[in-house]
């Protein structure tokens, strides 16, 4: 098994001043669920700078390119119960305690049909219990809602979830979200683009919707990024796929958004029996 993607604890050594921050509360281990037509070797960055971060783990979910294929084919169901049990592995693995999941772009979908306790598509993860808290990375979570000609397997799972929500009363969510943003990417006015500009984002526009007035992080906007009732931040000049000096998983990007995911944890962990 490669390095990067399941990583003991101890095998890492935190620098002297992080361990000063995590030595306030217990460390958490952490699955990462990657996003639409990514390899899990792409977040092997991300997995070494959480590690150097004060993670006590890090597994990065098996999930690849062909899976989200035959997703395209299937729908997005029999996705979620493998990431569910990715999620129900490292759970066992790490001794019980509730995970934090990270789930970048669609990986933020999957995350939360694993954690649905209604079925989607007749599947079931329901791993509720063994997730402390969920961030989700640039995730189009509003699809559901965006102006989209195409509604595709994402649209429906969104919408699903939007009802899943909705039927849900309020404090009774056992797994705090924390949803991260960008608005690095001021609004594209179709009309008003350049050539360039309608090429490059063509593709996107149509299959999670334009960027809106608020910006977006490249692909997603920041109003489809975010989730009502969520704790949601908004980096400024973040952008979204797993190349590039910016997007979510670099150092810079990662000490905006990883404190506040750590304490959130640890708060939700203090409030379970």
């Amino acid at each position: 098994m490669p390095r990067w993607q399941t990583t003991a604890p101890g095998r890492h050594r935190a620098s002297p001043a992080t361990l000063g921050r995590m030595e306030s509360g217990p460390s958490p281990h952490v699955v990462i669920l990657g996003g639409f037509l990514t390899e899990p070797f792409m977040y092997a960055k991300l997995h070494d700078r959480l590690l150097a971060r004060g993670a006590a783990s890090v597994t990065v979910a098996p999930i690849h390119i062909i899976d989200w294929l035959a997703a395209g084919l299937a729908g997005l169901g029999p996705l979620s119960i493998r990431s569910g049990l990715a999620i129900r592995r490292a759970h066992r693995r790490t001794g019980g305690q509730p995970l934090l999941v990270i789930g970048h772009s669609g990986g933020g979908l999957l995350a939360r049909l694993a954690l649905s306790p209604v079925a989607y598509q007749g599947r079931r993860a329901a791993v509720g219990d063994a997730v402390g808290c969920l961030v989700t990375l640039g995730t189009p979570h509003g699809m559901a809602r965006a102006r989209l000609r195409w509604r595709h397997d994402g649209v429906d799972a969104a919408a699903f979830l939007d009802r899943a929500a909705a039927a849900t009363p309020p404090g009774d969510a056992t797994t705090p979200i924390i949803t991260v943003a960008s608005n690095a990417v001021a609004d594209i006015t179709w009309a008003a683009a350049s050539r360039r500009a309608r090429l490059q984002n063509a593709p996107y526009r149509f299959v999670v919707g334009p960027i809106g007035p608020a910006g977006g992080d490249g692909i997603v906007g920041v109003e489809l990024a975010h989730l009502p009732g969520a704790h949601q931040v908004t980096l400024r000049d973040a952008t979204h796929g797993t190349l590039g000096p910016r997007w979510y998983g670099e150092s810079g990007q990662v000490d905006q958004w990883w404190p506040v995911a750590v304490d959130r944890w640890r708060a939700a962990l203090a409030s379970r029996p």
